[in-house]
């Protein structure tokens, strides 16, 4: 028996045992170019420019996810052996797998920079990947033949597989995905938001009579600790409003690179590719793969030094941290009126509105709770959805849904302006 272990900044350290076919698999992975690419796809992208120590990956990422994989199914094995090691293989490929198709800048950010009117296509990209690249192919089936298809059935949430297999990775409540990043995101900003119970909950999930996963009743409370870090996380960290506005700078340097590509003086094959792309679709695998955070920063550096005004400025501001500033808005008759006196601002002051005034608000954090909600086994038997358990969380609900906040970005001219005009 071999161990191999990973130093880890929640655990300590990651161990996965050779001996074990589904830990064997993920650490044949780890040495495929899709996997070792992740190590240059930032987790958390502007986030950098908030809490100082936001630089890690999503390799890292990855490999806690699939680490808490293998131990979710370590636990549910002892109840649900056949049904565990049926599809040990494939859950522990698609945990570690599952982030592939991330694009630079700043995974998530990367696609609202490069396709903002288009929802985030990272695991539609991840099952491309998988079906297109030979080696991948080849090494996920190496130890059991029709481990790719079952991987990318359990990416796609296809009814070809149990339910409780892409829960583990992507259901609602907890799962293995949201409980790296909440802790991992919040210890690498320096900050204690997003720390909880991890084994309190991996020891208390099982497999219902129906397929699904569940928690056990007597550890809603883990559950409710859990769901306020995340709800702290999005509410500090993630939906931040100086980090919402530094993501409109990313959105308006695609928006003026795109606008201005055939006068660009500095463009690569991939970035001339990614701008006269309408959807991801249209990419190739090899220009995705390209995306990486040293190939974003490059442009902009180089855009920084272009004889165009407004795309040297807007990169020379991310590079130099001269972000937008923010001003808050309330009611819809003022907001309409606070856009368009920016705008107009905007005007006078020579910046053109398209770049340089947007409108910025949160997004409701657990919508996907109410959508794809978490069973819970009561100590009656019966099952319930998680925002039917427990009363407290469903306040945590209602309070993420009612209280949305909404800014206006600007530079801090037009804010300066405006507030003499107030």
């Amino acid at each position: 028996m071999t161990q191999i272990s990973f130093a880890d900044v929640v655990h300590q350290s990651l161990t996965f045992d050779t001996s074990d076919p589904a830990q064997a698999l993920v650490l044949r992975l780890l040495d495929q170019r899709w996997v070792q690419r992740l190590r240059d796809i930032s987790q958390t992208a502007n986030t950098r420019l908030l809490y100082m120590f936001s630089e890690h990956s999503r390799f890292g990422h990855s490999l806690g996810v699939a680490y808490l994989a293998c131990a979710l199914m370590q636990n549910l094995g002892r109840n649900n052996p056949q049904q565990i090691e049926r599809f040990r293989l494939p859950v522990a490929a698609a945990a570690l797998l599952h982030d592939i198709g991330h694009l630079a800048p700043g995974s998530h950010t990367g696609w609202r920079t490069w396709f903002p009117d288009a929802p985030d296509q990272h695991e539609s990209i991840a099952t491309r990947i998988i079906l297109e690249d030979a080696q991948l192919r080849a090494t996920l089936d190496s130890i059991k033949p029709g481990t790719a298809e079952e991987t990318i059935a359990i990416l796609d949430e296809a009814n070809t597989v149990p339910a409780w297999t892409w829960e583990i990775i992507s259901g609602g409540g907890w799962n293995v995905d949201r409980g790296n990043w909440c802790i991992v995101d919040s210890v690498m900003a320096g900050v204690s938001y997003g720390r909880y119970n991890i084994p309190a909950l991996t020891e208390s999930i099982e497999i219902s009579d129906s397929g699904h996963l569940v928690l056990r009743e007597n550890r809603l409370d883990a559950m409710m600790h859990f769901a306020v870090s995340r709800h702290a996380m999005y509410r500090q960290m993630y939906q931040h409003r100086v980090l919402l506005a530094a993501d409109t700078i990313n959105r308006a340097i695609a928006q003026r690179a795109r606008d201005i590509r055939n006068s660009l003086t500095f463009c690569d094959d991939t970035m001339d590719a990614v701008l006269a792309a309408k959807t991801s679709s249209e990419l190739s695998l090899d220009n995705i793969y390209n995306m990486r955070e040293a190939w974003w920063r490059y442009h902009l550096l180089r855009w920084s030094q272009e004889s165009d005004r407004i795309l040297k400025d807007l990169s020379s501001r991310l590079l130099e941290r001269r972000l937008f500033k923010t001003i808050r808005l309330s009611s819809e008759a003022s907001s309409k009126a606070i856009r368009e006196r920016a705008e107009e601002l905007a005007r006078q002051a020579d910046f053109d509105p398209r770049y340089y005034v947007h409108p910025i608000s949160t997004l409701d954090v657990h919508q996907s709770d109410y959508e794809k909600s978490m069973l819970v086994q009561m100590d009656d038997g019966s099952i319930r959805e998680l925002h039917q358990a427990d009363p407290l969380l469903t306040s945590l609900l209602k309070e993420s849904h009612s209280h949305q906040r909404t800014w206006l970005a600007v530079p801090a001219e037009i804010k300066q302006k405006l507030g003499k005009d107030r």
